[in-house]
């Protein structure tokens, strides 16, 4: 199975750590990387690539999974994730969706050869879109386990809740009442103490999300379609169904000011959304080509003529690019932020 390389897949965590962590680990190996983590301490972190389960007939559709091997283990050999002396988290990052998964890692103390771990397509889905996804607690190992689907830039939030998650022995409906309660952008009150009341908070705090994540400024997508004379800013699709697309998500701190948006058909939007190509600060297209290359390894690339076709290339100008100095650099700034996060090369 096709699969990003150890490289690629520490850059994709380093590229949103924060300046003062540390990465104590070589760069051909990713199982585990050891980190020293502001706010954390010592957190020990095994990430594999999160494919599509086309294993076998008779598996249920929109089911995506990694497959554990360690270095070393060999078939009919049983693995087990190092749990010893610091927090230790168990993550996918997907190349479909540019996002990341994470699973409980104390489930995994003994596991087969290239035992599956899976996660429904749904939950990466609304990661992408919304930037934090918790999934209700689904039975793994005999355990009831609660998967979390997250933006990269979400990637030490979750590592400090999954933490203390576990520290606070949580597990179930009160782990994913927990990891709601930690969703970005959201302000919801502290998971209940009491477990008779976590059914109910499940409840409110879901709704209270989608609530959240509905509410757009109508003003911040007319604005952003004029300011491109409604053409998409990639390929100059000119009709009414360009969209305005965020450059920092909402969910990641970023604003409904005009310079944070860019123009964008739907193909253009949903592709920007996973940051298979950004927008460099000199309005350059760049693709996510480890990404790119996986998808022509699986043979799923049909159809990517539309992202090959514009790299290296220069996307329109916003209206205020060359008359308002301020939004112009503020714009940059946030295209710049887009790109280190995204890990993808000038």
């Amino acid at each position: 199975m096709p699969a990003l390389s150890s490289e690629t897949l520490l850059a994709k965590v380093r590229a949103v750590l924060p300046a003062e962590a540390v990465v104590r680990t070589d760069p051909a190996d990713v199982r585990p990387i050891i980190l020293d983590l502001p706010g954390v301490g010592p957190f020990r972190l095994y990430v594999w690539t999160l494919t599509e389960d086309r294993s076998r007939e008779g598996r249920p559709p929109g089911e995506f999974k990694i497959q554990l091997i360690l270095p070393g283990q060999g078939k009919g050999e049983r693995g087990s994730l190092d749990l010893r002396d610091m927090p230790t988290g168990l993550l996918g990052y997907s190349p479909d969706h540019g996002v990341f998964v994470g699973w409980e890692a104390r489930l995994y103390i003994d596991f087969g050869y290239s035992a599956n771990v899976q996660v429904r397509d749904d939950l990466l889905v609304e990661a992408r879109e919304s930037g934090w996804a918790v999934a209700p607690p689904r039975t793994s190992q005999g355990h009831e386990e609660v998967r979390v689907a997250f933006a990269p830039a979400h990637l030490p939030h979750y590592l400090g809740a999954s933490a203390d998650a576990d520290d606070q022995g949580y597990e179930g409906v009160r782990r994913e009442a927990f990891l709601l309660s930690h969703s970005p952008g959201v302000d919801l009150a502290p998971s209940p103490a009491e477990a008779g009341m976590v059914p109910g908070y499940i409840e409110e705090a879901r709704r209270r999300i989608t609530v959240v994540r509905t509410q757009r400024s109508p003003l911040f997508a007319r604005g952003v379609k004029i300011e491109y004379d409604y053409a998409c800013a990639v390929c100059l699709a000119q009709m009414g169904i360009v969209e305005a697309a965020h450059i920092v998500p909402v969910s990641e701190g970023g604003s409904d000011d005009l310079w944070n948006g860019i123009a964008l058909c739907p193909n253009h939007h949903r592709l920007f959304d996973c940051r298979l190509f950004v927008v460099d600060p000199e309005l350059i297209v760049r693709i996510d080509h480890p990404r790119v290359e996986f998808l022509v390894d699986c043979e799923r690339d049909s159809g990517l003529e539309i992202l090959r076709d514009h790299d290296g290339e220069a996307v329109l100008k916003p209206v205020f690019w060359d008359e308002d100095e301020d939004r112009r650099l503020r714009m940059q700034a946030a295209l710049e932020e887009v790109l280190a996060r995204a890990a993808v090369a000038r």
